[in-house]
């Protein structure tokens, strides 16, 4: 269990901040991510009483992208 938390911990930290942060990735998109990821967290862990991280890593993960890819597409029309 604790090294399901760092792994969270640490995918929240590159994800989260690095790769979203490097998209410029808007507030409100942001927080959209971190919602979800945060829901995906205590969904499973009430579910299983531990976290399915193949699930949770991969769900937000493709949130992540599509939100950057969102960004990209929305930033080159302006």
């Amino acid at each position: 269990m604790l090294w399901q938390l760092a792994a969270l911990s640490a995918y929240t930290l590159f994800v989260g901040f690095c790769f979203c942060d490097g998209f410029r990735l808007h507030i409100g998109r942001k927080l959209l991510w971190f919602t979800v990821y945060a829901a995906l967290c205590i969904v499973t862990f009430k579910a299983k009483a531990s976290f399915d991280l193949a699930y949770i890593f991969a769900c937000s993960s493709l949130l992540a992208f599509l939100l950057c890819l969102y960004e990209k597409i929305k930033s080159k029309k302006e």
